[in-house]
């Protein structure tokens, strides 16, 4: 069944859909209306001109889609693109200034399931206009490039956007079914934080990205999203691929220092040089970059797909 919050922007979606194939797109007309991940009605009057971003992924967005000359205001992490560095901050995702955001007087600022709903309720109390936004899986952040685009008057890009992404996810997710037909799912550990050691649970875009790759993912084994994942449980489940970030310590993680953490020994991953480092900005964030995400875990998965997998992303 149809969640009522997409409706909305199903119906603006299928009329583009019409303009676009019979022989151009029209301009994009407000106001619009959509129903946010708070099941909250975002009504646009107009073209917002003024647009304030809670979290890193949403700035990506709105730059990727073409809103990035009317953000006004990033987190303090806000560090892509480059553009994005010189917009002015407005404190952290969890604690932004909300005097501040005040006196900027925004026509629109999106939120993201990363920030305090306590934040997003003081805002609205406020009568400044937030749209909030999840991203539970690599679908829904997809769908959620494509409705930021229609908030702020860049639906033709963000469909691009869209379109280009679920391409190459098909034509990755077909590359990978094939190899699997004479190959085995290796198992698969992200490493979130190392010390107490979390991972990717289930039902979050980095478990999407390992089940995509052709991985199994062992952390959908405990609870919870983002789960604490004990390291007895880890040397039972022995994965053969181990992949971390280079902030998933306080100290710079490196292959190097994940091959030399005594306990870690006796895992097959360790054992066969199978450990990498990616930018936890590609994986952790809901963003356009998951594409490159997916590239860089399928290549960690398999590196025997590495060129053809290169093939399709660039």
């Amino acid at each position: 069944m149809i969640s009522k919050k997409n409706i909305t922007f199903i119906i603006s979606l299928l009329i583009i859909s019409i303009l676009i194939t019979s022989g151009g797109v029209a301009a994009q007309k407000y106001p619009l209306a959509l129903l946010d991940d708070l099941d909250e009605k975002i009504v646009m009057e107009e073209k917002p001109e003024k647009i304030i971003s809670l979290s890193p992924n949403t700035t990506e967005i709105l730059f990727a889609v073409g809103a990035g000359d009317n953000v006004i205001g990033v987190t303090t992490f806000a560090d892509y693109p480059e553009k994005a560095t010189k917009v002015e901050k407005i404190g952290t995702i969890t604690e932004p200034n909300i005097e501040k955001i005040i006196t900027m007087e925004p026509d629109l600022v999106i939120a993201a399931s990363v920030n305090k709903i306590e934040t997003v309720e003081r805002l609205k109390e406020l009568n400044i206009k937030v749209a909030g936004f999840s991203s539970d899986s690599v679908e829904i952040a997809i769908e959620n490039i494509q409705k930021i685009g229609l908030l702020t008057g860049n639906q033709e890009k963000a469909d691009q956007i869209a379109i280009d992404m679920k391409n190459k996810i098909d034509l990755i997710k077909n590359l990978v079914e094939e190899h699997l037909k004479t190959n085995e799912k290796p198992k698969v550990f992200y490493e979130l934080w190392n010390d107490p050691l979390f991972t990717a649970g289930k039902n979050n875009f980095v478990d999407d990205l390992i089940q995509m790759a052709g991985g199994t993912n062992i952390g959908r084994l405990a609870e919870g999203q983002w789960p604490q994942y004990s390291l007895e449980k880890l040397l039972m489940e022995d994965p053969e691929v181990y992949i971390s970030t280079p902030h998933s310590a306080q100290m710079q993680v490196s292959v190097e220092a994940v091959k030399s953490r005594e306990r870690f020994q006796p895992i097959s991953a360790i054992q066969n040089d199978r450990i990498y480092i990616i930018d936890a900005n590609i994986l952790n964030r809901a963003s356009p970059r998951l594409i490159t995400g997916l590239e860089l875990v399928t290549k960690a998965v398999f590196p025997e797909l590495s060129e053809q997998v290169d093939e399709i992303v660039n």
